[in-house]
């Protein structure tokens, strides 16, 4: 079942069961109201026929000149004055029965109306009844109303029917025009709910059809929010739930990208050095005689491309293994690793001719000791790589902001504005050929990125060309070293 019907169909309902309670009562309350009405004109009218009757009675005892009448004498004088009462269209017959129930005076209408009632006209001692009954033909009613009296002492009954044939036929006709203005009004109700179900439910028909287009795949579509009831709410929420599948999809879709071109990138990197050492193998392997010069110099290219793919893969899986990877941060002092990283890579300063100085405060911070050294190696690696023989390069670490900050600074080359949003993407190199003499595979700045990351802190990257490069790393300092601050 649909909304519309579900909310048309109970309300229609209530509608209609609503309009007719009220027209029945209405239509009881009128009923009764005339009922009262007429059956106070009918006991009116008996009791002026009974005044009258017993006038007589009394007459016809003064003719007589007795002081009292016998029964039958009683019977006479009342037969004699009812039958002088003409019936009309009103009083349609009278009857006057004794208290054995016989008829001094009767008419057939009132004698066949007795024998209709399903329960006698009876009432309370001394009291007047009137009780509705049918005619013998289609569309006749008669109100039978009966009263006693008493006649030379004696009791009786007099019983008058009444023709209320027409006003049976105006409650008849009154029910059915009440009958029909509650169908009308209830046919006009649904055809007010419907336009005005309508009206409400065409909002969250658009937001259906909506849904309907973001599942299909038009993640740009947005819905125009009106007012400020439920379904402006909805719409809202639905205008929120299609911007974050679309900016789903598209993150998605760019780490499809990012894994397409990293794969691809992988292959390229690994291609060069696998050629390489298979080729020169090959010049070993084939030839019946190599000379002792050439099969060294062929030793060396097979060692360095060997080197090289290890480093590679070393890199690789240190940067895939570190977004799964928990690790488990201890306190260090960064001073201590600052100078094993120092001590490390001095060998290698001198081969460039580069002079390393670092500066270094007392701090704590919590890491994983042998990942931050290769963060800081990989870094001041790198610097050496883009530096002219001859160059300077300076680390300083520092507290700064309630944090530890450590500044790289180089004096070379550079790197282009443009490119140092993308210089921390795996494979990603500004200067292939360079990079590729110098044994690298444009990994060392993502695999940089991600250790800071895993640290809980920052890398900032900002070089001008010709004038070097300065890398800011900021992290949180060790608890241990926040809370000796905090006694402090």
């Amino acid at each position: 079942m649909r909304l519309w019907q579900k909310i048309v169909l109970p309300t229609l309902a209530l509608l209609v069961l609503s309009t007719a309670l009220a027209s029945i009562l209405l239509l009881r309350a009128s009923r009764d109201a005339l009922w009262e009405r007429e059956g106070q004109r009918a006991v009116t009218q008996l009791q002026y026929l009974a005044g009258m009757l017993r006038a007589g009675v009394v007459s016809h005892r003064l003719q007589q000149g007795a002081i009292q009448l016998s029964a039958g004498e009683a019977e006479q004088a009342a037969r004699q004055t009812l039958g002088q009462q003409g019936t009309d269209s009103y009083l349609a017959g009278l009857a006057l029965l004794d208290e054995e129930g016989r008829f001094p005076f009767w008419s057939r209408l009132v004698e066949d109306l007795l024998g209709r009632l399903p329960v006698p006209l009876e009432g309370e001692p001394g009291a007047t009844v009137y009780q509705l009954c049918p005619g013998g033909q289609e569309g006749e009613w008669f109100l039978l109303c009966a009263m006693p009296v008493a006649l030379e002492s004696r009791p009786y009954r007099l019983c008058a029917a009444y023709d209320v044939s027409g006003l049976q036929a105006r409650l008849d006709r009154e029910a059915s025009g009440t009958v029909g203005l509650c169908l009308g009004l209830s046919l006009a109700g649904a055809a007010a709910l419907l336009a005005l179900v309508w009206l409400l439910l065409r909002p969250l028909a658009a937001l259906d059809e909506s849904a309907r287009r973001v599942a299909g795949g038009r993640y740009d579509e947005r819905l125009a929010v009106r007012g400020h009831d439920e379904l402006a709410g909805l719409a809202q929420d639905m205008n929120a739930m299609a911007a974050a599948v679309q900016q789903r999809v598209e993150q998605l879709e760019r780490v499809a990208e990012d894994r397409r071109v990293f794969i691809g990138n992988l292959a390229h990197e690994m291609k060069t050095p696998l050629t390489s050492i298979l080729g020169f193998a090959d010049l070993l392997y084939l030839p019946a005689e190599v000379p002792g010069e050439q099969r060294v110099e062929y030793a060396q290219v097979i060692s360095q491309e060997a080197k090289r793919l290890r480093a590679l893969s070393g890199k690789l899986l240190e940067l895939i293994t570190l977004g799964s990877a928990q690790l488990e941060l201890a306190p260090a002092s960064l001073r201590d690793v600052v100078a094993e990283v120092e001590l490390a890579l001095r060998p290698v300063m001198a081969q460039s001719e580069l002079t390393l100085t670092y500066h270094c405060a007392g701090l704590t911070l919590d890491m994983d000791r042998e990942l931050f050294k290769s963060l800081l190696y990989n870094l001041l690696d790198n610097g050496r790589k883009a530096s002219c023989r001859g160059g300077a390069m300076a680390l300083t670490a520092r507290e700064r902001e309630g944090g530890a900050e450590i500044l790289i600074q180089d004096q070379g080359r550079g790197i282009p504005r443009e490119e140092l949003d993308k210089v921390c993407q795996p494979f990603y190199m500004v200067d292939k050929s360079r990079s590729r003499k110098a044994g690298g595979a444009g990994l060392g700045l993502a695999l940089c990125r991600e250790i800071v990351s895993v640290h809980g802190g920052t890398m900032e990257l900002d070089s001008r060309l010709g004038e070097g490069t300065l890398v800011t790393l900021r992290f949180p300092l060790s608890k241990q070293e926040e809370e000796s601050h905090a006694r402090s």
